[in-house]
């Protein structure tokens, strides 16, 4: 895994622990990391600014540089925050005096910016496996707020959940066919939601019930599984949990205790940030009792079926209705989705 703590990046693997790689960006900007485990980016802090660069196995690393931009040199400050299957595409944001900018950054072709509205901010999140398939937001050109953005083949971007929709597409299954994110849809507070090519989004809910209570998917797997978290985010009354169409939304933590699993005394799983490709692993983070970070890594075996039980949430599998409401805080939305560790590694 990528692992940005304190400003700092690291590199961890379990035979090795912590590595430390560069000084990090202050800027929220988190860690991506190739499929193949070969590769991580994030911002890396230089003479002349931020600019992301990827990191290889074997200790090298690559800067990407910055867009070319009008503005005088010290605005210049890009970020990156995925890497496709073998490290070789980036994705990431541009920011500039005038404008943040979603971008993408191959071998071949160096960084250049994804097509948007002209004079709106834009942002590229997360790359399939292939490349071939970039998710973020673009926001609205008149009224400013974000909407969730999915650009494939150079083209786009295609406003899956329509042009007046509240949000942000955070990640993509490393097949390109399912997109995760947060958006209005229209039930409870800002929820989860789950976008496959082809078929209608569906609104995730949450744990609670509660309509003043958000959800957040940050990661789906090849097989239709998604996590993120589930509470209220502004009084640190979270919970990771995990969905699937067939049972819905569970608590991550009640589905350990279930299959009989001892989680540590006094630790909440507050969020699960990723899942494996095939559905297997989640990393996330957590708090103590005296409400310090941790971070935890799960494995779903197969004495951890996820089956329809007592407890389990109904999935909504609503069409969601058509919103439009204020913009998404800047501030407050790069909050609610911290990718402390790498997305891809598994």
């Amino acid at each position: 895994m990528g692992c940005l703590l304190g400003g700092e990046v690291y590199w961890w693997t379990a035979i090795e622990g912590f590595r430390f790689l560069n000084v990090g960006s202050n800027t929220p900007g988190g860690v991506g990391m190739s499929a193949a485990g070969n590769a991580l980016i994030a911002s890396r802090t230089t003479d002349t600014g931020t600019a992301p660069a990827i990191w290889y196995r074997d200790g090298s690393f690559t800067e990407l540089g910055v867009l070319t931009s009008n503005c005088r040199d010290e605005f210049l400050t890009d970020l990156g925050y995925d890497l496709n299957a073998d490290g070789t595409i980036a994705v990431g944001r541009a920011d500039s005096c005038q404008i943040e900018k979603a971008f993408i950054w191959s071998r071949q072709s160096g960084p250049h910016s994804l097509a948007g509205a002209a004079r709106a901010d834009s942002r590229s999140m997360a790359v399939s496996a292939d490349g071939q398939t970039v998710v973020g937001f673009c926001e609205h050109p008149t009224e400013g707020f974000r909407r969730p953005a999915v650009w494939r083949d150079g083209a786009g971007p295609h406003l899956f959940l329509g042009h007046g929709r509240v949000g942000e597409a955070l990640n993509i299954s490393l097949n390109g066919q399912m997109v995760v994110g947060q958006a209005e849809m229209g039930s409870v507070n800002l929820q989860a939601f789950c976008w496959t090519v082809g078929q209608e989004p569906i609104a995730l809910g949450n744990l609670s019930g509660r309509p003043a209570d958000s959800s957040l998917a940050s990661a789906v797997s090849n097989d239709g599984k998604v996590v993120g978290w589930s509470g209220d985010e502004l009084f640190g009354d979270q919970e990771a949990f995990i969905w699937t169409a067939q049972v819905g939304m569970r608590s991550l933590a009640d589905l350990a205790l279930a299959a009989g699993v001892d989680l540590p005394a006094g630790i909440r799983l507050t969020s699960a940030l990723d899942i494996s490709g095939d559905g297997t692993t989640v990393v996330g983070v957590g708090r103590d009792e005296d409400w310090k970070l941790r971070y935890w890594r799960m494995r779903l075996d197969d004495s951890m079926n996820l089956v329809p039980v007592a407890k389990a949430k109904p999935p909504v599998n609503k069409r969601a209705e058509p919103v439009l409401r204020d913009t998404l805080g800047i501030d407050r939305a790069d909050m609610l989705h911290p990718f402390p560790f790498g997305k891809r590694r598994y």
